[in-house]
């Protein structure tokens, strides 16, 4: 089977231009760092009834997301590399609806519109937009923010006291994400740079994290902690979001490998 490796900002992504049969099984294999290719998670396009064409997403865990940033910047890279996107803006279907991109031939970057954001923990449970809510965990309140950009994000702003690496897992899985949630831990800089790291579901730590990133801005921005335009530093590179009338990411992405998987025992 045919595959394409890409990034954004270090979240690397497999690409592969069918549809598999079993697309969980194939991504936990194909994604695995030691017995596989190694990536953060599987792309494939699909047609789509609503839109230009749909994405589709799995965790290397096996898990669906219903978006991902950096993984849907790739995707647009993808198939303009591979010109099966003619134009340069168009509307793509995700799980968490429809998604406008562009795609910039000057610097290769590419735009996303995020939407607006919404402040509630699934469809049944809403809860008070920019309410900050805690936990206590080994002596220490940990206070936080939730927001969904397609997918779930906690917000927590950092301190010299928090060992992120201990509280990024515990804060994902506690009873109130019932189905998880990605964790960002956040460094103001000054009004128009941000720190992020994050702990996604499904992936663990990562290099970089688009809808994490944009779910930071929204937070900051709204609090008064930085500007509606900010640039954020992720260990992977930096990243441009937006908060105007709705959530706008940008940034790179790369092709970093081409290549033949072999299927020998997979679904696909």
């Amino acid at each position: 089977m045919e595959f394409q490796k890409y990034h954004g900002t270090g979240n690397d992504f497999i690409l592969i231009n069918k549809i598999p049969k079993d697309p969980s099984h194939l991504a936990k294999n194909i994604c695995d760092r030691h017995f596989g290719i190694g990536a953060d998670g599987l792309i494939y396009a699909s047609p789509s009834k609503t839109a230009d064409i749909k994405f589709n997403y799995y965790n290397s865990d096996g898990s669906i997301a219903p978006m991902c940033g950096n993984g849907m910047r790739c995707f647009v890279k993808y198939l303009k590399d591979n010109k099966l996107m003619v134009q340069d803006d168009f509307v793509v279907e995700t799980l968490a609806g429809l998604i406008t991109v562009s795609f910039n031939h000057e610097n290769k970057h590419v735009k996303i519109g995020l939407g607006v954001p919404k402040f509630e923990l699934d469809t049944s449970t809403p809860i008070k937009p920019l309410e900050e809510q805690s936990i206590a965990y080994e002596g220490q309140i940990i206070q936080f923010y939730t927001v969904n950009m397609g997918t779930l994000h906690t917000i927590v702003y950092v301190n010299d006291q928090m060992n992120i690496q201990k509280i990024g897992p515990y804060l994902s899985s506690i009873p109130l994400f019932p189905n998880q949630s990605n964790v960002n831990f956040v460094d103001i800089i000054d009004e128009n740079t941000i720190k992020v790291t994050t702990y996604e579901r499904g992936a663990g730590w990562t290099l970089s994290c688009g809808t994490g990133v944009s779910a930071s801005v929204v937070v900051s921005y709204r609090l008064g902690k930085s500007n509606r335009e900010i640039t954020a530093i992720v260990p992977g590179g930096q990243l441009k979001a937006y908060d105007l009338d709705q959530v706008y990411l940008e940034g790179p992405a790369v092709r970093i490998a081409t290549g033949s998987y072999e299927v020998l025992n997979e679904k696909v």
